[in-house]
């Protein structure tokens, strides 16, 4: 593993505050939350149909998100590009795992740039997380790279409406 704040990362990761940096990894502050539709997923090599979002929860007037069980679409208070020859994926802090609350997010690849998100899935009972609270930490590894991120995730119009960027 590499650290994403040391001195030989060549990724960066913005909205980085005091007491986020952890000894192997960063934490990860909730920015937004939406409830994703139930719609029909359909997936093959040629296309993909995403179920999308029904509509976004917004925190009560204390600053809490209350999250009835299910799944939900989780954006970070951060922004990443990931340099060249390294990777890295996105944990769950333990209280949440302890509490029945898993972030799950994909790889984020070598020349990823855009904004870090994932599923918040809500198990055992009804969640209450306030907004910037610590809820992932970002591992970062060197990665050997056959060549860069060329998805449709990242940077780009709908992407930058949707999640703020």
């Amino acid at each position: 593993m590499k650290h994403i704040l040391g001195p030989n990362s060549k990724s960066t990761l913005t909205n980085v505050r005091e007491g986020d940096s952890q000894p192997n990894a960063v934490d990860l502050r909730l920015d937004k939350v939406f409830k994703i539709k139930t719609d029909v997923f359909q997936i093959s090599n040629e296309e993909k149909k995403h179920r999308g979002t029904d509509y976004e929860i917004l925190p009560g007037k204390d600053g809490y998100f209350f999250l009835e069980p299910g799944s939900y679409e989780v954006v970070m208070e951060n922004i990443i590009n990931v340099g060249e020859g390294e990777a890295g994926w996105v944990i769950t802090r333990s209280t949440l795992n302890r509490n029945g609350c898993f972030l799950t997010s994909g790889l984020y690849d070598s020349g990823y740039h855009g904004a870090m998100a994932g599923v918040l899935h809500v198990c055992i009972g009804p969640a209450r997380i306030k907004k910037g609270t610590r809820v992932g930490q970002y591992l970062s590894f060197d990665a050997e790279s056959l060549k860069l991120y060329d998805g449709d995730y990242g940077i780009g119009k709908e992407h930058d409406k949707k999640y703020g960027v």
